[in-house]
């Protein structure tokens, strides 16, 4: 019978203990920290990274439109033209949001890097309908992905049917957008940019009031076409309205229809501020 010394379990076990090896500068196999980094390796990453937000930044300026992708929302609900339904008539800056990032932004955003969007907790929300449960408010997180599964950005969006009319389905879209448009801003770094939440979640929270420089209201009917300055929709304006339209199921005399009724015009005639507006109604 062999001693047990010399079974090979035990040798590996008993082996003299390794004496510790000089400090290298190197850093170890998996460092804890960026900061473990080498100081010339820290550096040029930190310079890839700048640069590669400046050009995405760069690439922003470039490729996103105002009022498609992006764009500031009248949140004075105390102001006189938003009690006329006319808040996109109001010249007073103050009564706007900051620059907020819209669904559309963000997709375009997310496509660019090559990412995709996934919502890992949506599936509880499908389950507890099918099991009948009441459901009053919807939080969702959001993961953006790369090609090979690793997740490189999180967001969250919350949203309570109240807000909706009680309509769940409503709600959950909302959420959704809330919680894409959060994680693109965090993956990207674009907090100095936009703010980080959808439209349709902003309160009524100002610095300060003012007279919206003592409009004289037109008649309900009219107060769509009141200023005459402003300009003309645009290509990209026209496009993105067919599109959105065809993709929310809307014919073409169903559109002329809606922006009829809305304005009475026809959608060439529309400026931009219209068109905006047309938008935001076909995309909810």
């Amino acid at each position: 019978m062999n001693h047990i010394g010399k079974i090979s379990t035990i040798k590996q076990f008993i082996k003299p203990p390794v004496p510790p090896q000089p400090d290298t500068g190197n850093i170890s196999t998996f460092p804890t920290s960026p900061l473990d980094m080498p100081p010339t390796t820290f550096e040029n990453a930190l310079k890839n990274r700048q640069e590669n937000q400046r050009k995405l930044i760069q690439w922003i300026k470039q490729n996103l439109e105002p009022d498609i992708h992006y764009g500031r929302v009248h949140i004075a609900q105390n102001c006189p033209l938003a009690k006329v339904g006319a808040p996109y008539l109001c010249k007073d800056f103050s009564h706007f949001s900051n620059l907020t990032l819209w669904k559309a932004g963000a997709e375009k955003i997310i496509a660019a890097m090559g990412l995709i969007a996934h919502f890992p907790n949506v599936h509880l929300y499908e389950e507890a309908c099918l099991r009948g449960l009441e459901i009053t408010q919807v939080l969702l997180k959001c993961e953006l992905k790369t090609h090979g599964g690793r997740i490189v950005a999180e967001g969250a969006g919350a949203r309570h049917l109240r807000e909706d009319n009680w309509r769940l389905n409503t709600s959950v879209k909302m959420a959704t957008r809330s919680a894409m448009i959060d994680a693109t801003i965090r993956v990207a770094g674009l907090s100095g940019v936009f703010i980080k939440t959808h439209r349709h979640t902003l309160k009524n929270k100002l610095p300060r009031m003012s007279d919206c420089n003592d409009y004289n209201f037109p008649p309900r009917v009219d107060c769509h076409s009141a200023h005459t300055d402003e300009k003309a929709i645009t290509q990209r304006q026209k496009d993105f309205i067919l599109k959105s339209a065809g993709v929310k199921g809307h014919t073409t005399d169903g559109l002329n229809r809606l922006i009829h009724e809305k304005f009475n015009k026809h959608l060439e005639d529309l400026n931009r501020v219209e068109a905006h507006q047309i938008i935001q109604n076909i995309n909810g």
